[in-house]
């Protein structure tokens, strides 16, 4: 029974932390982001399954399910990086085009 509620939960957990995730203004320009953000969502589903799989808190499951936790938090963290970076980039880029000095048009109202 407490690894079905396990995994519903972190089912449910996940697919609302994906909805909010979704609404990140990079989030389909940045392939890598979404790759390490889906990697992420693989690698906390087998940190619970062996978390919750373990006997008790010294057992070599344990430490698997930690490590992979930990995975998964690098996973998230590059994936987030690289949507913010995203976002950077495309203001820079937005920036630089704004930039572009205009041209007065002179008397006879021809452009140089």
């Amino acid at each position: 029974m407490g690894v079905t509620f396990a995994a519903i939960t972190t089912v449910m957990i996940l697919s609302l932390w994906h909805l909010r995730t979704r609404r990140h203004p990079s989030w389909m320009v940045s392939a890598d982001g979404r790759f390490y953000i889906f990697c992420g969502y693989l690698m906390v589903t087998l940190a619970v399954y062996w978390l919750t799989d373990s006997p008790t808190s010294t057992a070599w499951e344990w430490a698997l399910g930690n490590l992979w936790a930990c995975a998964a938090m690098i996973s998230f963290v590059y994936g987030f990086n690289a949507l913010n970076g995203a976002s950077r980039r495309r203001r820079a880029a937005a920036r630089a085009i704004e930039s572009i000095p205009q041209h007065a048009p002179d008397r006879a109202g021809a452009v140089d």
